[in-house]
């Protein structure tokens, strides 16, 4: 395991991925790239610590950058028995059931958000910051609690973490369309976008 990770720490993305992920991405820098990547790292790395785990991609950035390192099916997947010594699939949303779609949203962002918090200390993680941090239109926007007590505050197009996990929850605001997206105070986040949030490996 030791030798996984340290390969996945030290991987270097293809400049390819990077020159694709950056035509769809031409408002960031060099340097909120590399955040991005390192944000795939994270990904990563929960995905070969906790190889039965079922998580959910709660990024929509990060989640664009695994898709182009997907789509360089030979880099990725030489990348692949490095890290997970198996192929890691890509699996969007839209291929799930409507069960298995709606427990992504919710126990599967749940788990990743705990096991993410066990890789990364304080309250939000860099895979769930990222999009918020970046500013990326349709991202996703998290908040670590709302500080409600027995029942979630209604805050449109973000997502309270504190009250996503157990039998029966899920997520209790609205999102947010694109044209209303924007920066806010609080811990990130971001609304709706493809399969950030919604994807999954396997």
């Amino acid at each position: 395991m030791a030798r996984r990770l340290a390969a996945i720490n030290a991987y270097e993305f293809p400049s390819s991925v990077r020159s694709r992920f950056n035509l769809q991405h031409q408002s960031l820098s060099a340097e909120e790239i590399g955040i991005v990547e390192s944000g795939t790292r994270q990904w990563y790395r929960l995905v070969a610590r906790h190889p039965k785990a079922k998580l959910a991609m709660p990024s929509a950035v990060v989640d664009d950058m695994w898709h182009e390192h997907v789509l360089h099916t030979r880099d990725y997947a030489a990348f692949c028995d490095i890290a997970f010594v198996r192929f890691l699939h890509h699996t969007p949303e839209s291929a799930m059931t409507a069960e298995g779609a709606a427990d992504n949203q919710t126990a599967g962002l749940a788990t990743t958000y705990r096991l993410a918090q066990q890789d990364e200390a304080g309250r939000l993680p860099l895979l769930f910051r990222v999009d918020a941090d970046l500013g990326i239109t349709g991202g996703r926007r998290y908040l670590a609690d709302c500080g409600g007590r027995g029942q979630c505050h209604d805050m449109p197009g973000t997502i309270c973490l504190q009250h996503i996990a157990g039998p029966g929850r899920g997520f209790r605001g609205r999102w947010m369309p694109s044209s209303e997206y924007g920066r806010y105070p609080g811990d990130g986040g971001g609304g709706a976008h493809g399969c950030g949030g919604g994807c999954g490996g396997s």
